[in-house]
């Protein structure tokens, strides 16, 4: 047969499989995460992998996309409707995964008889009837070399402005997450290893414990959620964001004084169809993770809005996902927090209302996040310290090299003026595999305005997911 002749033909029945779906015959989708192109023939497969749920049996083809990107299928079907509709006469499906039966004591079957299906993409898979589990893994090696200003000694240099280089491991992480009995109940188990992950703060429980909890789908559409036990609390986008999925070696400077990331509490969540609109509230004990218990009476309230006309913005920085049209994400969020009696110091009241827009096309992405902060002492006057970071990235080559800036800014309190902390920053990425495998360098300049000094940081990082 002809290559002319099967173009003509592949063309045809893409015609056909998009009138037959047109007709409700057929369901088709396509969707872009993390760098790969997930393919559906099956609408509540779709459905299920939008709520987290893994894809039973997947069929990955290597380097297959319009990018050279690889494309999840979600079986034979899919890969099928994909090479018509895009006049592909690539490989056929290969065929499913064998079924493996674990062996029990009598060596012959596992205690329930049922069949086991193991797979490997973004980590290692094992797949029950009742149940699932994803084993997956983070490294991040960093270089770092510092250059204080010259009124400050550096621990372990012979003078004020000497330079400082380092290799470190920032980040070893192990995380188990799947579902339980039901699609609806999923749940994610994670533990960080290195740099402060494994920080020993006094009084926790377990110091590498940063994830731990159960989220139970109540409508089974994603419309509304419960999560209870230790997770991210929804309020700072750049927070909320994994490590694993951001365009500079680490966070702005903004990020680590008013977001504080994990608690331990409850949620409600949800989002619409197509995540045009996402919403959470919670409770918190307002002391961070692995405290034992609540410090005082009283609990931290966040909540949080999200706003996704053109389709769901997927918490990651770089644009892998936008195709053939733009993206658009607008959040407000509001934190209270009531930490007074907590010490015999002069403890904090903070209230938080914070905005940030994310646009992201054909590789191109914009983000920005402000706060405004209130902080009321126990004894004392009020005062504001607000803050804002913005970056913009450009893929020089789609999917593969990246170039970035950000500029941060934090007022420790208005009170005092020209004390503001600065971060300016610049960036290059080169994704070998996505996130799976990258390679980071940044440099950036920390100006103390109050001090009147300026410090420089180089830092090169190796991004590794199994």
């Amino acid at each position: 047969m002809s290559l002319c002749f099967r173009a003509v033909a592949a063309a045809l029945l893409g015609s056909a499989l998009v009138s037959g779906a047109a007709a409700g015959e057929l369901y088709y989708l396509e969707a872009e995460k993390d760098g790969r192109l997930f393919v559906f023939a099956d609408r509540e497969v779709h459905e299920g992998w939008t709520r987290g749920a893994p894809i039973p049996g997947p069929i990955t083809l290597r380097a297959y996309g319009p990018r050279g990107e690889d494309v999840v299928f979600d079986g034979e079907a899919a890969v099928n409707l994909y090479n018509a509709r895009h006049a592909r006469t690539g490989p056929p499906a290969p065929p499913a995964a064998p079924m493996a039966t674990p062996a029990g004591a009598n060596g012959t079957s596992g205690a329930s008889g049922k069949a086991v299906r193991i797979h490997w993409d973004h980590g290692t898979t094992f797949e029950f009837d009742d149940a699932s589990v994803t084993i997956e893994n983070r490294l991040q090696f960093r270089f770092t070399d510092e250059f204080p200003p010259d009124s400050l000694q550096l621990p372990g240099t012979n003078a004020p402005g000497d330079s400082k280089a380092s290799f470190k491991i920032r980040r070893a992480k192990v995380q188990l997450s799947g579902f339980l009995l039901w699609p609806e109940l999923t749940y994610e188990f994670q533990v960080g290893w290195a740099g402060s992950d494994a920080g020993v703060a006094e009084g926790t429980t377990f110091s590498g414990l940063e994830d731990a909890y159960l989220d139970w789908d109540v409508s089974k559409k994603g419309l509304l959620r419960i999560r209870g036990g230790q997770f991210k609390v929804p309020f700072g986008r750049q927070e909320f964001t994994s490590s694993e999925r951001q365009q500079f070696v680490d966070r702005s400077i903004l990020s680590f004084e008013l977001t504080k990331s994990r608690d331990v509490g409850v949620m409600l969540w949800g989002a619409t169809e197509k995540s045009r609109f996402a919403w959470a509230l919670g409770a918190f004990n307002g002391n961070q993770r692995n405290r034992p218990a609540n410090d005082n009476g009283k609990l931290q309230w966040n909540a949080r809005a999200t706003f996704q006309p053109w389709g769901d913005v997927r918490y990651s920085e770089a644009d892998f996902e936008s195709k053939d049209h733009p993206l658009l994400a607008v959040e407000g969020e509001f934190e209270h927090n009531d930490r007074h009696g907590v010490t015999n110091a002069n403890d904090f009241k903070d209230r938080i209302l914070g905005v940030n827009t994310v646009f992201k096309y054909r590789g191109f992405s914009l983000f920005g996040e402000y706060f405004w902060r209130n902080r009321t002492p126990e004894t004392g006057k009020g005062f504001a310290s607000n803050g804002y970071h913005a970056q913009a990235g450009c893929f020089l080559v789609r999917n593969r090299f990246e170039a970035a800036l950000r500029y941060a800014s934090w007022d420790p309190t208005d009170v005092v003026s020209g004390n503001d902390l600065t971060e300016l920053a610049g960036v290059l990425n080169y994704y070998i595999r996505g996130h799976k495998l990258k390679a980071t360098g940044d440099f950036r300049r920390l100006r103390d305005e109050g001090r009147d000094e300026t410090a420089h940081e180089l830092r090169l990082q190796v991004q590794f997911l199994f």
